[in-house]
């Protein structure tokens, strides 16, 4: 079962990620998704390294920019590891 974990990135805005599964050497694959709709699946390396593999605003797919609090999400999520 996916781990999921919700973090306050900063005031009114939480997100929820989601472990999908461990990647290995190579890393894990998440899901990260805001409140307004967004969710962005990613492949993460154990160097704090991402590709965005896909993502979606309100469940269809689109072509979304990646947030700027997005590496400042992944240094917490590499610290909690840590």
């Amino acid at each position: 079962m996916p781990d999921t974990t919700t973090i306050e990135i900063r005031k009114g805005l939480d997100v929820e990620v989601e472990h999908l599964e461990p990647r290995g050497e190579r890393g894990a694959r998440v899901d990260v998704e805001t409140d307004d709709g967004r969710k962005w699946r990613l492949d993460i390396t154990r160097g704090g390294k991402y590709e965005v593999v896909t993502s979606w605003r309100d469940g269809e797919l689109a072509d979304l920019d990646e947030p700027e609090w997005l590496n400042d999400l992944l240094a917490r999520i590499g610290r909690a590891a840590a």
